[in-house]
């Protein structure tokens, strides 16, 4: 009795340990598809772009390499992506009136509709409708550079770069940053253009 009991425990141990390989395994795996994807997806060429465009939120990395991308190209046209507190929505920090860069000559400052990053690029149609751009230089956050990349390529007919910007995330972020652009990905792959 003592021994199968004592090889129902081996057994049970050695599931467990393939159990656990199994998920190892799968995370890596996940650990190292992502890397391209959210870690060091290729940047854009910003080389002969007409205007730079920083989506949302607004924050001010994002505007400072819109600005030095204006500075390194005579003042380029920049819209700017601003959350607004249309309708009580969006986070008043990135309202318009809250960002010095909206007050600068040749910046626009627009909400987009919806508030999402194929509003944005709907936002971008209507934009170079009025003020034609035969290259926009699209600024994000890195861990959104390619999801940007394929919602503009899917949802705005012009010539798009698309760069990112650098923030510090802890682990945690990372992990939250691979979860959320995952599903958003598939949402936005199931999803119409606006």
């Amino acid at each position: 009795m003592a021994i199968a009991q004592a090889q129902r425990g081996r057994v049970r141990w050695r599931r467990v340990r393939r159990v656990s390989v199994a998920l190892a395994v799968v995370f890596a795996a996940i650990v190292v598809a992502g890397l391209p994807l959210y870690v060091f997806p290729p940047q854009g060429d910003p080389t002969d772009a007409s205007l730079v465009y920083v989506i949302g939120p607004p924050q001010q990395q994002r505007i400072d390499l819109g600005e030095t991308l204006r500075d390194a190209d005579s003042n380029l046209p920049m819209l700017i992506s601003v959350s607004g507190s249309a309708k009580g929505h969006g986070d008043r920090a990135f309202d318009a009136s809250q960002i010095d860069a909206c007050g600068e000559p040749e910046v626009t400052c627009k909400r987009p509709d919806p508030f999402t990053t194929a509003g944005e690029a709907k936002l971008l149609t209507d934009y170079v409708a009025s003020h034609p751009s035969d290259k926009t230089v699209v600024i994000t956050f890195t861990p959104h550079v390619a999801r940007t990349r394929y919602i503009f390529e899917k949802c705005y007919g012009g010539d798009v770069t698309v760069m990112g910007v650098d923030t510090n995330m802890s682990l945690y972020d990372w992990a939250f940053q691979y979860a959320y652009q995952t599903a958003a990905f598939v949402k936005a792959w199931l999803t119409p253009c606006p």
